[in-house]
């Protein structure tokens, strides 16, 4: 299994977070994975919905998705706010491709 996400920020959260679960090496960039694959992957988009420049950077070219979708082998899962990021471009594919799931605060589906 892989965590990554475009941000180094996302990152940092998402070791200290699977610190006790995952090896470091399992964690990171979605730069960092080029060329490995997982049978799971884990996509974290996380942006401060006030700066939609990273966002904006993240989307514009196709090559940094296709590297993320293209690592996993089985499963893949997008963490992020859907509505942020389905308007990106080359977003809007995997926006439209993957079925949605709203979870609640407090853990409950919605």
């Amino acid at each position: 299994m892989y965590v990554i996400s475009p941000f180094r920020a996302v990152v940092a959260g998402a070791r200290k977070t699977c610190r006790d679960l995952l090896p470091a090496g399992r964690v990171g960039t979605i730069h960092t994975t080029q060329g490995k694959e997982a049978d799971v992957v884990i996509l974290v988009l996380g942006t401060d919905p006030r700066r939609p420049g990273a966002r904006a950077w993240a989307a514009s070219r196709p090559n940094l998705i296709n590297v993320a979708v293209s690592r996993a082998k089985r499963r893949l899962f997008v963490i992020g706010d859907r509505d942020a990021w389905r308007d990106q471009r080359f977003f809007a594919v995997l926006a439209d491709a993957l079925p949605s799931h709203a979870w609640q605060a407090d853990g409950q589906r919605g």
